[in-house]
Order: structure tokens, then sequence, then C-alpha cells
């Protein structure tokens, strides 16, 4: 009925309606609806809209973004006055628009309720219809289709034809506002990637072979590949790159004192802690901020923290460290089970990989920094002996046969050393390819090697099987016990016998890398 009614009497009843209601939130939506259905009465009303709203907020709300009246200045009220040829005074388009970045934060922070849609589209349409009003440069920008590696890259530029100006609060309110909101928008897009209700994920030191220089085979760029080498990979279908576009505005708006002051300022007034703490590990990983990450991480008791300082150790080459962290992620492994990872080692000058938190990933990634702690101490003056072979051995099983080539270096180390002798051998080796290399150097084919293998568990015990010289019933036993190894492999749970090893012979790990 109010529809069909003629205009100008629309126009006074809602104005007369809104000023004789009671209800503040009735009195604001009346004055939403008169500024929707007669938009040339923007100029008058808009600015007194916005006052009763950041009034009866600041009374009825004080210290909480989200809050209805909030949600009338954000979602409704900025997009009707950005749209609109009205003049706004700088200093409070600022404010309400920092408000209104303050209020999406939150909002989508918050389990979703479905009552805004597609909030982020709702934001960066007030940044760009505000940025306009304030006369920025990036606010064109935010027309743009969503994409982190353009939003990023023209941030950038901009900061670079600005560099002279940054000293300039037109140019770094600007670039410090508009680079919050996209790094935001990139820490929550990751966030909602790189881990699932299903898996978490964690960000480790991983493994990367020498990158083919000129003449070998060139292997396919990653998209985007950092000029320093960094490859970020992980075990699902997104690698993880955002944690790298998101390190680079990082650091845009920490790039020179006056930025850090003020970046330092918005970080405090738009509550954005809870964004970027989550954040502050996976950056100091990244920057390679070792020493500061040992400091932090401690304070921490996850399973994240605990293998985050197993690689740190094993990065800054604390071997000691390392192993004793290592034994502590091995006493809480995960009950989700996951399989091995593919990607711990791909051609990177340094690699970091989001390492999914199941059960034979954190073990195979533990393995795989005691094998290659073991395999650089095998250059070390007094490596290289019986027990570090022994515990390698043992080592390469969880994901054999990715680590196949240092069974290479391992059979030229006991073919030059005619001999091997190790306690642990009936305990903890079970691999049948292994088992078989092992056989075969001891034959006469293979070169005949002594192989001195314990009957019983246990680092000092000191019986053996010599099988150099020995008589045919002792080479028969040998035989048997090889047999015997063999017959585990495929039924004993390789992941309860890995997690045993790194328990149980926690000294014989220390011993193999020199470790007191």
């Amino acid at each position: 009925m109010f529809q069909h009614i003629p205009q100008d009497l629309q126009h006074r009843l809602l104005i007369m309606t809104a000023d004789h209601s009671e209800d503040t939130m009735e009195h604001c939506k009346l004055l939403l609806l008169l500024l929707k259905r007669f938009p040339q009465t923007v100029a008058t009303h808009g600015p007194r809209l916005v006052e009763t709203l950041l009034t009866a907020e600041k009374h009825s709300h004080p210290g909480k973004a989200v809050n209805g009246f909030r949600k009338l200045l954000a979602c409704e009220a900025l997009p009707l006055l950005g749209a609109a040829p009205v003049e706004l005074n700088a200093r409070l388009s600022l404010r309400l628009l920092c408000k209104a970045v303050e209020f999406y934060f939150a909002y989508i922070q918050q389990p979703q309720d479905n009552q805004i849609t597609k909030p982020w589209d709702k934001l960066f349409q007030v940044v760009e219809l505000i940025g306009k009003k304030l006369g920025w440069e990036l606010s064109n920008l935010f027309t743009l289709p969503w994409s982190r590696e353009t939003y990023c890259d023209r941030l950038q530029q901009y900061a670079n034809a600005h560099t002279a100006s940054l000293g300039e609060e037109l140019v770094v309110r600007q670039l410090l506002i508009c680079s919050v909101v996209v790094l935001i928008r990139i820490l929550n897009e990751h966030a909602a990637l790189i881990s699932s209700d299903e898996t978490t994920y964690c960000l480790v030191e991983a493994f990367a072979d020498p990158i083919p220089t000129a003449g070998e085979p060139k292997v396919k760029k990653r998209k985007r590949e950092e000029p320093i080498g960094i490859v970020i990979t992980s075990d699902g279908e997104y690698s993880g790159n955002g944690l790298a576009l998101a390190v680079k505005l990082y650091d845009l708006i920490h790039s020179s004192e006056y930025l850090q002051r003020e970046t330092a300022k918005i970080i405090q007034q738009m509550r954005l802690e809870s964004w970027l703490n989550p954040f502050s590990n996976d950056l100091a990983m990244y920057k390679g901020m070792h020493h500061d990450l040992l400091l932090t991480l401690p304070q921490e008791n996850s399973l994240c923290a605990q293998l985050q300082l197993a690689s740190t150790c094993f990065f800054v080459k604390d071997y000691k460290s390392m192993i004793e962290y290592i034994t502590l992620v091995a006493n809480a492994l995960p009950s989700a089970q996951g399989r091995v990872s593919n990607n711990l080692t791909v051609p990177a000058i340094r690699h970091l990989h989001y390492l999914p938190l199941t059960r034979f990933t954190v073990l195979q990634y533990c393995c795989r920094l005691l094998l290659t702690a073991i395999k650089e101490s095998f250059s070390w003056p007094g490596g290289g002996g019986d027990l570090a072979i022994g515990n390698a051995l043992v080592l390469l099983q969880i994901d054999w046969p990715q680590e196949a080539g240092m069974m290479s270096i391992i059979t030229q180390k006991i073919m030059s050393r005619r001999c091997f002798s190790y306690p642990l051998f009936q305990a903890y080796i079970i691999c049948v390819d292994i088992l078989e290399e092992l056989t075969y150097l001891w034959t006469d084919h293979g070169g005949g090697i002594l192989l001195d293998i314990a009957v019983n568990t246990g680092i000092l015990q000191n019986r053996r099987i010599s099988t150099r010289g020995a008589d045919k019933g002792v080479r028969e036993e040998v035989k048997q016990t090889m047999r015997r190894q063999a017959a585990r492999d495929g039924v004993d749970a390789l992941d309860e016998l890995l997690q045993r090893f790194i328990l149980n012979e926690k000294k014989a790990l220390q011993h193999s890398l020199i470790v007191r």
C-alpha cells in the first residue's frame, strides 16, 4: 500500500516516522529506507544517519566491532554515502572506513551466520567507494576481480612509484589500509586452504635437492617461485604460496620506520592480533628467523610447535635438541593415520613444506630429519661408523624407496670397511630390499663382507653371529635370521616399529650423531 501513495507523501511519512521513533535501531532503518528510495536525500540525511549510528554504537556496544549499528553502517550506509555525490570530511571518512574494515574482519572471523553474503566483496566495495572520496589512487584496485598475485603486485608497484613520498600521510594511509585489507584476505584464504576439518598442517623446514645448473635437465619452474630460491609445498592441492605473498605484504607495511609505527597503530585499532599472531611463526620460519623461533616456540605446548622446534634445531644444526624434540613428537603422534608424503624433498635452494599432522607423515618427517643429519655426519671426522649406518638403515624403511639413493652411500661405506656390525639389527631392520642388499654384500659375489648381527636387542649386547669364515651351521643361522626378518616385512606395522625405535634408542641416535 505504501508504494502506491504519492512519492512526496512517502518522503514526508518516512521522515516523520523516523523522527518520532523511540527505538534507535528502527529510526536508523527508516532513515536508510528513506535514502534508498530518495537518493537525493543522501546529502541531507546521510551524515545525520552516520552520526546516529556512531553514537548508538558507542553507548550500546562499546568495544564490540560486530553489532547491529556497525552492520548498518558498514553494509548499507557507507555504500550509499560512497556512491552519492556527497562531500565527506576526510577525517570522518577515514574513521568510517576503518570502522567498516574492522567490522568485516571481525565478522569474517566469527562462525558464519550467512547474514552477510560475500563479505569480502562488500568490504572491497566500501574500500573502493570511500577510497575514491579520499582521493586514493589505490581505490581503483578494489574494482578488479580478486587475485592474490595481482593485488600484491599492484600494491608493490604503488609503493615503488611513491618511494620518495612514503613519509606523506596521504600516501602512507592508503598504502597501509589497502595492504592490510589485502593481507588479511590472503591470510584468511590461506588458513582455509591449508587446513581443513579433517587435517591440520604445520609449516616446517623440509629438504632441498640441488637445483640443476646449466647443462643439466631443467626442472619446470614453480609458479611465482621466490627469487631467493624458497619453494613452498604441501601434500594438498594448494601449495601454500599464499604465505609468500602474505610475507611480501607484511614486509611492505614494515618497510620504513614511519610505516612500522603506523602499522602498529592500525593493528591495535583494528584488533588484528587475532589474525596476525597465528601467522607469526610461519612468518618467522619463512624469513629464516630461527633464533627467534627458538625463543618463542618453547612457550607453546602443541605438536606443531614441537615439530617446528625439531625443524629449526635441524636447520641450525643443534642435533642434540633436535633429537629431544623428535622424541617428544614421537611420544605424541596424532591418531589420524595419513600416509607418507612424496614432497619432502624438491629441487630448491630452500624448501618449506606444509606437513599434514597425521601419524605417518609426522613420523616420516622425524625419520627424514634424523636420516639427513646422520647422512651429514658421514663426512665428520669419526662419523659414519656402524651405529650410524645401522640407524640410517632403520630410518630408510619408513618411506622406502624414497631415499634409496642413501642406500648406495651406505653400501659403499660398508664395502670400504669390509664389515658391518649392528646390535639393533634384528629388532628394527625388516625391509626386504635392504635385507637383500645386505645379504648380497655378505656373499662371495657381493664382496664377502663380514656381518656381525646381534642375537639380542640393546646396544650393549655382545653376543653376535659372525658370518665370515664361519662354519656351515652359523651361516645357515644367518640365512634363517634374514628370512625371519624378511617375513616381518608387511606384517609388522612400520609406524609402530619406527616410533619404538625413536623412543627406545635415543642414546643410539645421539651416539651416531656424536651428540653427548
